[in-house]
Order: structure tokens, then sequence, then C-alpha cells
């Protein structure tokens, strides 16, 4: 009996130590800012907080629409853009998500792709929040994404996001915390295409930006200091943010290099706009600079909160994740037969066409939905192509990518000439509906004959639907390689290092005519 009290006794002096020893082995990124950029006391700092909410004046345009997928916020201390900050947060007030993402800027410390911090939390006054592990996981996986660690030990524009979202969000979510260094041409893109599984219905997107940062500190001065500064300051701004609303990446960031205009999270910026859906709608929530909180615009950074909504996540679930039935087929048929006969014909606009106005009104939700199309035109009997076009990425409603990609197959692809009327009744036609793009690492994780793939490379780029290798009887090299002349590029640019790669897979159905099967 004394031998089984003394082990429990010296059982029970271990225990203090091994909990010590758990705590050591987690990982916890401490606050770096607390107390100078924003209350350093969590009493103070929740009252703060309970203050800028209840003050702050969301633009009554922002209050309603479909849920809440992503937020723009500025990131200065809070003394200067804590009331644009809680605009945007008060949209949030007692909402529950499983897990928030935020995007901020390095400021400290250059990388390209992205990097998190290698810790199992973050802590901030209001308390710790653990990371989501398996989702960093999953996006460490991919060689964008890094650890560097100076660049976080002083990072603010992260943890300036987390007490605002500890303040106003139901408890239980986790974080997924990533810097943005610089990005190459086509990054933005594989940055989106890794981020986008995990924006479900339960995720929260946050961009951590500041906007125009005027004034000789800042080394951007694209006009004098007068009375018109304040309003050149607010064009340069608009002029980002009316893209930004747009949701035009290409046209955002060629506005950032025409401009110079020195939007510290504009790569971050970049990656949401390539992850926006084409049905997502943005509104500006809110609006300051520190020039007109100070009076002074020899220094004023400008701050924006602005909301994106959307009916669906950012995730990509479309019709392509769930299988058509047998009618929803046949409706994208006649859809397609009536873009080939218009481009034949010589109709350029659908609307002038009263049977795809008829059949508009019978198209279903699901059909509605953006998503990747192909349209490929082949001879009967030979099975030789005759025209094949299509959108990779979801960017129209799918019946309207299927009418204007079989009208393109039938008229506009530069391999053949139009197809006329006497061809029609030679003509078979395949229709394919793509997945979400998926990067992947190397192209020895290419599947072929089951999945498709894009080949990124030096400004180019080709695509083959996954039947293409199959049909040719190609090797996976061989595959690469006429992929690789397809792009205009030599047939072993696929090895070069910097190659991007992407697979889909397609729900595919042939048709043996472009006559319509039925009425219109």
């Amino acid at each position: 009996m004394n031998r089984v009290l003394h082990l429990l006794a010296g059982l029970f002096l271990l225990l203090p130590l091994l909990a010590g020893a758990t705590l050591e082995e987690e990982k916890v990124r401490p606050a770096a800012v607390a107390g100078s950029w924003y209350p350093g006391e969590a009493k103070v700092l929740a009252d703060y907080l309970d203050q800028l909410l209840e003050q702050a004046e969301p633009n009554p345009n922002a209050l309603q629409g479909p849920p809440l997928r992503a937020l723009i916020v500025p990131h200065a201390g809070y003394r200067y853009s804590g009331a644009t900050a809680a605009a945007a947060y008060r949209l949030l007030k007692g909402k529950r998500y499983d897990r928030v993402v935020v995007l901020g800027p390095a400021h400290h410390s250059g990388f390209r792709g992205f990097s998190i911090a290698d810790v199992s939390a973050y802590e901030t006054p209001l308390g710790r929040i653990p990371l989501d592990s398996e989702a960093v996981k999953r996006l460490r996986s991919d060689s964008l994404v890094v650890s560097h660690p100076q660049a976080h030990r002083k990072e603010h524009s992260i943890e300036m996001q987390l007490p605002f979202l500890q303040h106003v969000l139901q408890p239980g979510w986790k974080l997924v915390p990533i810097l943005v260094g610089w990005l190459e041409a086509g990054d933005h893109a594989k940055a989106a295409a890794l981020l986008r599984p995990l924006l479900d219905d339960k995720t929260l997107l946050v961009v951590s930006t500041d906007f125009t940062h005027y004034g000789a500190m800042y080394h951007y001065l694209p006009f004098p200091v007068d009375e018109k500064t304040p309003s050149r300051i607010d064009a340069l701004d608009r002029g980002a943010v009316d893209r930004i609303l747009k949701r035009d990446a290409d046209g955002f960031l060629d506005y950032r290099q025409r401009t110079g205009i020195t939007i510290c999270g504009y790569q971050a910026v970049g990656v949401l706009l390539e992850l926006l859906l084409p049905e997502a709608e943005g509104k500006v929530v809110a609006h300051a600079t520190s020039g007109s909180l100070s009076g002074d615009y020899h220094l004023s950074v400008s701050y924006y909160a602005i909301a994106f909504r959307s009916p669906r996540p950012f995730n990509g679930q479309d019709p392509s994740a769930d299988e058509l039935s047998d009618a929803d087929w046949r409706l994208l048929h006649r859809l397609a037969v009536l873009g080939i006969h218009d481009a034949v014909s010589g109709r350029s606009a659908p609307k002038k066409n009263p049977a795809y106005q008829r059949l508009l009104k019978k198209i279903p939700e699901r059909l509605k939905r953006p998503a990747g199309a192909f349209v490929t035109l082949r001879k009967k009997g030979s099975g030789r192509l005759r025209g094949c076009i299509g959108y990779i990425r979801p960017l129209f409603p799918l019946y309207q990518a299927v009418y204007e990609n079989a009208f393109s197959a039938a008229r506009r692809d530069p391999r053949f000439p139009p197809v006329s009327k006497k061809e029609l009744a030679g003509l078979e036609m395949d229709i394919s509906i793509l997945s979400p793009l998926k990067p992947i690492e190397s192209p020895r994780k290419f599947h072929v004959g089951k999945e498709g793939i894009v080949l990124n490379k030096d400004g180019r780029r080709a695509v083959f639907l996954p039947e293409v290798a199959t049909n040719q009887g190609w090797t996976r090299e061989q595959t690469l390689e006429q992929l690789a002349l397809k792009a205009g590029l030599p047939p072993d640019a696929w090895k070069a290092k910097d190659a991007r790669f992407f697979v889909f897979t397609t729900q595919e159905r042939h048709f043996p005519t472009v006559r319509p099967m039925g009425g219109n």
C-alpha cells in the first residue's frame, strides 16, 4: 500500500512538469504591437473596441445582401484606421465562422509567395487564437508557401485584425495567417488556386491593407502639397477601388504599375481579385485618410473598408461538382446548337434570336452558376477536329459559356475556317464542363487521361482536355511536349523550373448531331 501511495505522490509531483513541457512545445506568436498600435490591456482594449464599433457608421448599401465572404480592412494604429476598420467588423458582429484566413503584406522582410509562421497559435491581449493546423499543412505542401520567421516577428498587418475578430465573432474559429511577399506573373492565380479549397461556406477571408501612402517619408509625391492634395489623393484611391469593385485583377495590377500607387497590400488584393466569383459584389463600407484626421496632408495614408458578398462561397462549388441530369444536358445541347446555328447564319447577338430568349426562361438555377466549359466539334466518321473553344475559368454562367463557346467553335477557332451550313449535317459535338483548377507541384502528378492540364510559362498558356492524350495515345511526356508546342514554346519547355501546371477534371457528354433535337 505504501509503495502505491509513493508512486501516486511521485506522479502528482510530475504533473506540473509534464504540463510545463506541453506549454513549452506549443509555439505561440506573441503580440508585437500591443500597447503601442492598440491598447495592451485586455479590459481597456475590449472597452475601446466596443466604443469604435458603437460609433461606426457602415455604408447602408453594404449592410444587406448575400452572405459576407471577404473583407478588405486597413491595418494602421487604431487611433488612425480604427473607425474605418470598425465599420467593416460591425458587419460581422455575432456571426460564426469555423475559419478565418487573413492575408497581409510583409513590411519587414522580402520573400516570394506566402509565409506562414511556424507557430500553433497567435496571441493578443484578448487571448490566444489557434491556427487551423490541417489547412496550414495543406498549404505548406506547395513550394509557393514558406516560413520566414523574420518576416513575422514585428509584423503588424495580420495582428491588427485579430482583436477585432476576437471581439465580434462567436468563439470557436481557427486562424490561417498568411503574409504575402512578392508575386511573379502567374503567382496570383496559383496562390488563389491554393486558397480556394479552404474558402468554404464557413470561412471568412480578410485582406489587410492600407491604400495610398502619400508624402516624402513614403517616397511618393506624385503631386505637390496644396489645396488640391485631398481631392487628388481621393481620385488616386478611387482609381484602384473602382478596379477592385469590378473584380478586375489585371486592371488593378496594371493601375498600380502605371501610377506607382503605394498600396502596401496590393499583392494580397491581387490574390483576392483572382478568387472572386462573377456573382461576388463589393461595396465600400467606409473610407478615411490620416490627412483628414490630422489636418496635415504632408503625410497621409488612406484607409478603405470594402465588403464582398456572394451567394456562393469562393471555393468554386459549381455545377461541375455535381452530376448534371439528362434534362440539364439536353438544355445545354440545345443552347450549343443555337450557338452553332447563330454562328453559321451570321447572327452575332443572341438577344436577337427569339429561340434563345425562349430557352432562357427554362434555365434552372444550377445552370446559371459560373463554370468553365468547352465545346468541341468533330467530323462524323473520321472524328477529325473541326473546332474547339472554351473557358478554363468559371467566368460566366454555365448556360452562357456553352452557348458562347459553341458559337466560337463554329466561327472563331483560328485553326479552321468558319463552319458552313452544308457542313452541319456532318458534324458531331462534345460538351465538357470543367472542375475548378488545382495547382500541382510537378507534372509527374498529372494523371494522363483522367485529368485535363494547363501549362503557364513566360506569359504563354495552353490547355488539353483529359481525352486529348487518350485519343492520341500519348504518354505523359508526349502530352507535355505537345502542350508546350501548343503554347508556342519549345517541346522541352515543360521541364523548366518556372513552368506552372494546373489540372482539372471534366463532366463530358457526346452528342451525335448539331441539329436541333426537339423544339426550341
